[in-house]
């Protein structure tokens, strides 16, 4: 859950504040402008992909100089070429305010502008400006880089290794490991970046100001409670639900090692006590990592691996709340007598629509 003050969060209980949605652009850690009126605003996480945070704004544009923003160049201050939006929302009531930050975005691309004239004296006269922006969370600089050759590490340390190949900023917020001798890098960033952070029992996840952080795979305890929804349907799919998990490693010398975990009991056992298939049958999750090089190793962990993906993700709930900027990737909250986690959630100017994961406890 966003950091905000007591009032704030009585602000969003109560369900009456007063909302004004602005931005900063940002360029080479400098801010160049400031308190930007930002329109029809759409800021997204989804828990399923590398690259979580995706936005969608429209920056109408004017000043007493008829100055153009409309980005038509490369190195212009809105062209998407390193530019980044740190978006936030202001929240309110009476003479109260605060500023709650949602997001720091990378401009991706401007889909559409427009230059609006008038003549005066015979001259044409800039009176306004108005473009969309499409963004990305700022790993998508990470996404589509790779190594150019098979490079080793520059240290043992999980955490240092993150900053170096992600080349941003961290909050350790978890316990740091020592990677396994022999690790080289090869191929795309994103994947490599995976696996460090699997070595934390984490995935990456950007704050709202930037910062790589970790999102632990295991379950927190709550943060909040869901109250006033709008809508709540059930959904559930099996394609994401998996009964046995595959570990691959490497011992020291190179050679390929592989774990096995089966579910045996239940719903999802992969067959039946006579050896015939399940009704379900069998649904693989194959996982490989150059940092497990014992049997042991790759044993425990297929273990481990299949607790969690055969377990959760099967049935989820998609929640419409009342506008609640608080709410983040990653959250558990309490619903309907029970605990549930977000995985997607999606802000815009008058709703909060959540994708949360409901724990099978069967």
């Amino acid at each position: 859950m966003r950091a905000a003050s007591d009032t704030v969060r009585q602000l969003v209980a109560d369900g009456v504040p007063q909302v004004t949605w602005v931005a900063d652009l940002m360029y080479d850690r400098e801010r160049r402008l400031a308190n930007i009126p930002i329109e029809r605003p759409r800021v997204s996480w989804d828990a399923g992909q590398f690259v979580a945070g995706d936005a969608q704004v429209r920056v109408v544009w004017s000043d007493d100089f008829g100055t153009s923003m409309v980005p038509k160049v490369l190195g212009d201050w809105f062209s998407p070429f390193g530019a980044e939006l740190q978006i936030d929302v202001i929240l309110g009531a009476g003479v109260f305010s605060e500023r709650v930050p949602m997001g720091r975005f990378v401009i991706e691309s401007v889909p559409d502008a427009t230059d609006r004239e008038i003549l005066f004296d015979g001259r044409p006269i800039r009176v306004g400006q108005s473009f969309g922006l499409n963004l990305k969370d700022p790993l998508m600089r990470v996404a589509r880089d790779e190594f150019p050759f098979p490079t080793a590490p520059r240290s043992t340390s999980a955490w240092q290794e993150i900053q170096a190949v992600s080349g941003m900023p961290v909050i350790r917020n978890a316990s740091d490991v020592t990677l396994a001798g022999g690790t080289v890098y090869e191929g795309e960033k994103a994947a490599q970046l995976s696996k460090l952070f699997d070595l934390l029992d984490a995935w990456p996840q950007v704050d709202a100001s930037g910062t790589l952080t970790a999102r632990q795979k295991t379950w927190p305890g709550p943060v909040g409670a869901v109250r006033g929804v709008v809508d709540a349907p059930i959904s559930m799919d099996s394609s994401k639900t998996y009964n046995r998990v595959v570990v691959e490693g490497k011992t020291a010398g190179g050679d390929p090692i592989y774990g096995v975990a089966d579910v045996t009991e239940g719903f999802l056992r992969v067959s039946n006590v006579d050896g015939t298939a399940s009704p379900f049958g069998v649904s693989v999750y194959r996982y490989a990592s150059d940092q497990l090089y014992t049997q042991s190793q790759v044993d425990a962990y297929a273990r481990g691996l299949l607790q969690r993906v055969s377990r959760i993700r099967g049935v989820t709930r998609q929640i419409v709340e009342p506008f609640n900027p608080l709410r983040e990737l990653g959250d558990v909250l309490t619903f309907e007598d029970g605990v549930v986690r977000v995985a997607s959630v999606t802000h815009d100017t008058a709703t909060t629509q959540l994708v949360v994961e409901v724990p099978d406890a069967a």
